[in-house]
């Protein structure tokens, strides 16, 4: 979906038309055209009762739910952009607060010149949009808008760095493309000759506070609102797919998948398994661990039809991976070194006959959050912890947020050598005081606000993420931990209601809410599995591959960014050492300093 519109009210030129038809590919075609606008899309145009052009992408899980409130004359046969476009027939732009699913539409009112904008509430989907004093564009994709040629491009130097550190810094609308700008989740855009207006229509930090009779209640309450949206998220026919690993999060969504299909209908899941051993990477006595293969396999076997596909990545080099995934992904990603075994996955699910794969990337703060012990009683508090961590960790909580960042600026002192970044860029961007002094990172949060500020609307890219993968690959990724009535729900419990009182065991209520469907040797493990744990091997068997990428990195601009020397010395570690502090190199400097590189170098010209 791509559209043009002249906010000046000037009639589109012969140009803007051509430039319209220039970054489309030649099967899409116009829905909508005036002399001010020109929308351009696969999928089908309605018209709304007043008039207004209506284009929708998606999929809508909450069909019956709208098919009762709006009663369409397609009734079940309605399709999902029907119902949406008689929600917002009926609702306006309130219309979006009713819709559940991975959706994004577009309205366009000629009688008022106004473009209205939204997308779902966490769902995976993406749409962009640049404007200057005399054009709006939008899309779907971010490579179309570039390809308008219509706004001057530079890139967002901040943003880079960002990256490169790792600092988990609120994007909300930014991208690393000036001036390109990300509708983030749960918003929505009104364009007219009054102006440009974003709002948010969904906050999550305005669910109340749930209060239970009992403990289990809130089990209760849980699973109804979960098996709904495990249910709604699956593919109408065919097979169906899961990512799994050996956590609770995918556990507990591939398991719900099994039972709601029943045991006539096979769950096909997807286990990233490394090809080495993990152990010199993750040791054994860490809480960490690095082949989640056999909680996989035990997941797995608790089910009678769930077939476990072990996916080893065995022919995907990291490196090419990274430059794979460049001209889809648009920009350097954090995890660089996860994305060989990602696309690997996507890709066999969808040619073995998937058109729908389930993931449950965002439930470390909904449906497995941990639980803060200080939501705890006092003396339960310091049982668990002991009088003197008591203390430490009590004195930060109420230290000024001005004597916490001198601490962590005293004790650390080495923290770029964790990243591949370059003295003079880091510097002059003042990178480690920005991020020390960033409001939206204070020295301490109470555990509803911390979640709040994980699931915060544009915290995370990840809907954006996924959906420029399925989009490539031609599949459907969708979440439903990512289920606003499943993230609601589980914010409406209160926090001491995670930990478990008799045990001290954490995420409580999703450990408690599978019993009986998850193995309890999953259910009850406490240790956390890390993603790509035998990359470094990985990465010694395409040597050729490291080396072009680092001598690219090298040369053109992104010198001026990285620190290449001490990428080598990093690359001349992976090669000759096997300990857990190379491991963290080789995700942390390496993969995604090679990633940076090549987009840097890139710029402006491929992307």
């Amino acid at each position: 979906m791509l559209g043009l519109l002249r906010r000046d009210g000037a009639p589109l030129t012969d140009a803007d038309r051509t430039a319209v038809h220039a970054a489309v590919s030649a099967d899409h075609f116009s829905h909508e055209s005036t002399h001010a606008v020109l929308i351009a899309s696969e999928a089908p145009l309605h018209r709304t009762p007043a008039g207004a052009a209506f284009i929708f992408q998606g999929r809508i899980f909450n069909r019956s739910e709208l098919i009762d409130i709006l009663r369409p004359v397609e009734g079940r046969r309605a399709s999902n952009a029907d119902l949406a476009s008689s929600a917002y027939g009926r609702f306006g732009d309130a219309a979006p607060r009713r819709l559940v699913g991975d959706w994004c539409f577009v309205a366009y009112d000629p009688a008022h010149r106004a473009l209205f904008l939204a997308r779902d509430q966490c769902g995976q989907t993406g749409i962009y949009y640049a404007l200057s004093p005399s054009h709006f564009a939008f899309s779907t994709s971010r490579r179309a808008l570039l390809d308008l040629k219509l706004f001057p491009v530079r890139m967002d130097e901040l943003y880079l760095g960002q990256v490169l550190m790792s600092w988990p810094a609120y994007q909300g609308e930014r991208t690393i493309h000036q001036p390109i700008l990300r509708l983030p989740p749960a918003h929505l855009l009104t364009v007219s000759p009054a102006g440009v207006r974003r709002s948010c229509y969904c906050r999550l930090e305005e669910v109340p506070e749930r209060r239970c009779a009992k403990r289990h209640d809130y089990v209760d309450g849980f699973l109804t609102v979960f098996d709904r949206a495990v249910r709604e998220n699956l593919p109408v026919a065919g097979g169906a797919a899961v990512t799994l690993s050996g956590g609770l999060d995918s556990g507990a969504v591939a398991v719900t998948a099994a039972k709601l299909m029943g045991p006539q209908h096979r769950l096909d899941a997807y286990t990233s398994v490394p090809l080495l051993s993990t152990i010199p990477y993750i040791p054994a006595e860490t809480r960490f661990f690095g082949d989640e293969y056999p909680l996989a396999c035990a997941t797995a076997a608790s089910c009678a039809n769930i077939e476990i596909r072990p996916v080893s990545a065995q022919r995907a080099s990291p490196i090419q991976t990274i430059r794979d995934a460049l001209p889809i992904l648009m920009e350097p990603q954090h995890a660089a070194g996860n994305l060989f075994w990602m696309f690997e996955i996507f890709r066999l699910a969808k040619e073995q006959g998937h058109s729908v794969v389930l993931t449950g990337q965002m439930g470390n703060a909904g449906i497995s959050w941990t639980g803060d012990i200080f939501s705890q009683p006092l003396g339960y508090q310091i049982r668990q912890l002991g009088l003197g961590p008591w203390l430490k960790r009590r004195a930060k909580q109420i230290s000024p947020s001005m004597a916490v960042r001198i601490v962590r600026r005293l004790k650390d002192p080495a923290w770029r050598a964790r990243t591949a970044l370059a003295a003079d860029f880091a510097e002059q961007l003042r990178l480690r005081e920005g991020r020390l002094h960033d409001a939206a990172e204070p020295a301490y949060r109470s555990p509803r606000l911390q979640r709040h500020h994980i699931l915060k609307p544009g915290r995370s890219i990840l809907g954006s993420f996924y959906s420029a993968i399925g989009t490539s690959i031609g599949l459907a990724i969708t979440d439903p931990t990512a289920d606003p009535r499943v993230l609601e729900y589980c914010l409406s419990v209160p926090d001491h209601i995670f930990i478990d009182p008799e045990t001290g065991d954490d995420r409580w209520l999703i450990r408690e809410a599978m019993k009986g469907r998850l193995p309890d040797e999953v259910r009850l493990n406490r240790r956390r599995g890390r993603q790509s744990a035998d990359l470094v091997p990985r990465l010694r068997a395409t040597r050729d591959e490291v080396e072009a990428a680092l001598d690219e990195c090298a040369h053109g601009p992104a010198a001026t960014y990285l620190d290449v020397a001490h990428m080598r010395r990093v690359w001349d570690r992976i090669q000759c050492e096997d300990n857990s502090e190379v491991f963290q190199l080789s995700v942390a400097v390496l993969t995604r300093g090679i990633m940076a590189g090549l987009f840097v170098n890139g710029f402006g010209k491929t992307w």
